[in-house]
């Protein structure tokens, strides 16, 4: 059975490009003037933002929880890529090739005119095949660009997605928060799921990227 949901990579792609997929639907993006989450402002410990660095690894957290009538989720993933952030977003904003880079992406398209991607989702973590829907630029640049879920299961969820240079490289961040009404899937497996899938998406998209 195949639905269409809202559900933050944010997870991955946002990834997008981020690679925590979210969900849904995402109102339109631009550049923020809020201030970027660079390396300076990375709310991690010393020792895990050395790990990004001397060990390519990436950081990510989803955390879930509930009570009888609501949900909440609040999600994280960073990660610092091998290369600069031309090189790194040459091949992360070709979003219709996104099947082509991301096992659980069966399908994926983009339309230039209405800057809206469609992405189809099947993997054994998802509790169901899903589809993705929304709008969003090619991103080219480092810049802070805000995302909204105006309607669907997540609606009312928002986030950032930040792109800047650390050290010649290209450093990704994305956030992303929502409460709403208690949905059907259990939060350990909502939190599991989105933690694994995001930072599959992430290290894939990191790896296929190192090339223009």
């Amino acid at each position: 059975m195949q639905q269409t949901l809202n559900i933050k990579a944010i997870f991955y792609l946002i990834l997008h490009l981020i690679p925590c997929i979210s969900l849904g639907l995402i109102s339109p993006v631009m550049a923020s003037q809020k201030t970027v989450l660079d390396w300076q402002r990375l709310p991690l410990e010393n020792s895990t933002k050395e790990k990004l660095i001397s060990d390519n690894a990436l950081y990510c957290k989803s955390k879930v929880e509930s009570d009888e009538a609501t949900q909440s989720l609040q999600y994280f993933i960073a990660g610092l890529h091998k290369k600069n952030c031309r090189v790194a977003l040459s091949k992360l904003s070709q979003y219709e090739r996104f099947s082509e880079f991301i096992d659980f992406v069966e399908k994926s398209s983009y339309d230039e005119k209405s800057k809206r991607i469609t992405l189809y989702l099947g993997h054994l973590l998802l509790p169901f095949d899903m589809i993705l829907d929304f709008e969003i630029p090619r991103i080219k640049k480092p810049g802070i660009y805000p995302f909204h879920f105006d309607k669907g299961f997540l609606k009312g969820l928002t986030g950032e997605i930040s792109v800047s240079t650390h050290r010649n490289r290209c450093l990704f961040v994305s956030e992303a928060r929502w409460k709403g009404p208690k949905s059907r899937i259990p939060d350990q497996v909502f939190s599991f799921f989105s933690q694994a899938l995001g930072k599959n998406a992430m290290e894939t998209l990191f790896r296929i990227s190192l090339t223009r």
